[in-house]
């Protein structure tokens, strides 16, 4: 087994291990594990031979015990004994806000729950509040919860299912045979939440069919089935569904991009087609019965006579609306999308000052590492004691080490002060009442931290009244949404961008994986109102720093330019920026 298969086997051992409620730093150790497999050097099989396996960081001696037996073998017996024993509809259960591997593993023992369709009979039967540790207010709680997994059934996280998918991808293109295979479907599109991974490759007849062959068998993969000679279905543990689809290598271009969508983008670009006399089918876009030889998607653009459209904008709703970037296409006015490569630093970072597992000094590192010009810190307020939220003594103390920095090594990297100010439930920021103390920083982003369930009005009026607070810069994570595991509070987002707008406040991209929060939907309404974009990992860690990555997917979604986003400015550019916002 190559890498790429032995990474997906240590990450769905690592899934079931959670799934069953096992000690959670041992499913981590697997994952860990497949990160590591994933990242080395050498083969899997060079490794084991020279027993420098273990030496990797991430590998210790049960995950190695795996390896060299996939090796060896190409099977796990500690997996298929995990696979074995694992309630099929167990993950579901997970996907129920707040109950988690643990309590799932409690309603299992206590009532037999390994499935949602069991969860919900428990709770139209009232089980659920009689066992212990759990009470009517838990039951009620979960009803709505199973209502809200409902609401979002079957899908995943952008990023979970990209690290999942890169894995399976890494595998096919190792085939024999297999000439070119990629990502498709939603995941290309990047939406932020995928119902599964779509891959599509190319090979002659004998080894597409192998291929699949191949796919099916897949040590790792559940619940195979096959569709024909070329098409093929599996599951992850986790549950996210594998579609994988062979074709001929003169159809591949076409194939991608027609797997890629959406639906309505392949639909307006076929109104199109026809309006000009050409057809589209199976095999291809054809001109009077003769198919047009695609090396590349831009050739079937060119061959309408009009602009390629990125993946990300082949989408129904918001800048991608299919029709909208059609028309675009058309009159040639798409923009050239931000790409990560145009990104100079990010303002939204935390350390160990407040809730973050690395100091200043290893997050400015780790920055320098990504080649950024500067790096904002961000911790948490006062009001956010949970989180270790900065006192007046410990924003002074920090502020002396950011100038130390500065003084030392900022011609490498220029760290900006800033703070992650809670907005209060009145609409004032945290420190309002303590007199210079939000003056002392270069920037202040402000977010919703508490009181989710005010009325649609009430947290209106809350961030309004927060955005005309003159020291207010950026708008962080702005209608609080964790995806498939919380909805945003209720708000006038129009009205909320249009204030934002006339306060100069620039408005968050969050891009921790779980928010990707401002929704990439709203992007053009606020691009057209003036608002500016500030993309931001919320790092809690140097590794995290490249949840920037998913920011960026998230404003090219939203059919946003480099000039759009404030991160993509130099730092004189960037001191111009804030001086003008506060003087």
């Amino acid at each position: 087994m190559d890498g790429n298969a032995i990474a997906v086997v240590l990450e769905e051992i690592g899934s079931l291990l959670d799934l069953t409620g096992e000690n959670k730093f041992k499913a981590r150790a697997f994952s860990a594990a497949a990160r590591a497999i994933e990242k080395a050097d050498a083969s899997p099989t060079d490794l084991a031979a020279s027993g420098a396996l273990e030496s990797l960081t991430g590998i210790g001696p049960v995950t190695a015990k795996v390896v060299r037996e996939l090796v060896t073998t190409g099977r796990s017996g500690y997996y298929d004994d995990l696979r074995a024993r694992t309630p099929a509809g167990l993950k579901a259960l997970l996907s129920v806000p707040g109950l988690g591997a643990k309590k799932a593993k409690q309603l299992y023992d206590a009532l037999g729950v390994a499935s949602l369709e069991d969860l919900e009979a428990a709770v139209d039967e009232g089980r659920i509040a009689g066992v212990k540790g759990f009470g009517e207010r838990t039951q009620q709680r979960i009803a709505a919860g199973i209502k809200f997994v409902h609401s979002g059934a079957g899908r995943r996280r952008l990023s979970r299912a990209v690290e999942s998918a890169e894995r399976i991808l890494g595998v096919l293109r190792a085939l024999p045979g297999v000439e070119r295979a990629e990502i498709t479907g939603e995941l290309r599109r990047r939406l932020e939440t995928v119902d599964g991974v779509d891959i599509v490759a190319s090979a002659d007849a004998q080894a597409c069919s192998a291929a699949v062959d191949a796919f099916m068998q897949q040590h790792g993969l559940l619940h195979q089935r096959r569709e024909g000679e070329r098409l093929g279905r599996a599951r992850l543990a986790d549950g996210l569904e594998v579609r994988f689809v062979c074709v001929p290598p003169e159809t591949f271009t076409w194939a991608l991009w027609l797997h890629t969508g959406s639906p309505e983008h392949v639909a307006a670009i076929g109104a199109l087609a026809h309006a000009q006399g050409l057809s589209l089918s199976p095999a291809g876009i054809s001109r009077g019965g003769d198919v047009v030889a695609l090396t590349t998607e831009a050739d079937l653009y060119d061959a309408l006579g009009i602009q390629y459209v990125e993946p990300e904008l082949r989408e129904a709703g918001g800048h991608g609306g299919a029709r909208i970037a059609v028309d675009l296409s058309v009159a040639r006015a798409l923009p050239r999308l931000v790409e990560y490569t145009d990104l100079r630093g990010c303002f939204h970072c935390h350390t160990t000052y407040s809730d973050g597992k690395a100091t200043l000094k290893e997050m400015a590192e780790g920055a320098i590492e990504r080649g950024w010009e500067f790096l904002g810190i961000a911790d948490h307020s006062q009001n956010a004691s949970y989180a270790g939220g900065l006192k007046p003594s410990d924003i002074e103390r920090q502020h002396r080490e950011i100038a130390a920095w500065n003084e030392e090594r900022g011609t490498e990297l220029w760290l900006l002060k800033g703070i992650e100010a809670d907005i209060l439930a009145d609409g004032t920021l945290d420190y309002s009442a303590n007199a210079g103390v939000l003056e002392s920083f270069d920037y202040v982003i402000g977010s919703v931290h508490s009181n989710f369930r005010m009325s649609k009005n009430e947290m209106t009026q809350r961030l309004l009244r927060a955005l005309d607070d003159p020291r207010l810069t950026i708008m962080g994570h702005m209608t609080g949404r964790l995806l498939l595991s919380r909805d945003a509070y209720a708000l006038d987002v129009e009205k909320v961008i249009r204030r934002a707008a006339d306060r100069g406040v620039a408005i968050e991209i969050n891009a921790d994986p779980a928010r990707l929060d401002l929704d990439w939907r709203w992007w053009q309404f606020a691009k057209q109102a003036g608002v500016l974009c500030a993309i931001n990992p919320d790092a809690h860690s140097v590794r995290s720093l490249d949840n920037t990555r998913w920011g960026v997917d998230m404003a090219r979604k939203g059919g946003l330019a480099a000039a759009d986003v404030i991160n993509t400015r130099d730092r004189d550019g960037l001191r111009s920026w804030l001086q003008g916002k506060h003087g």
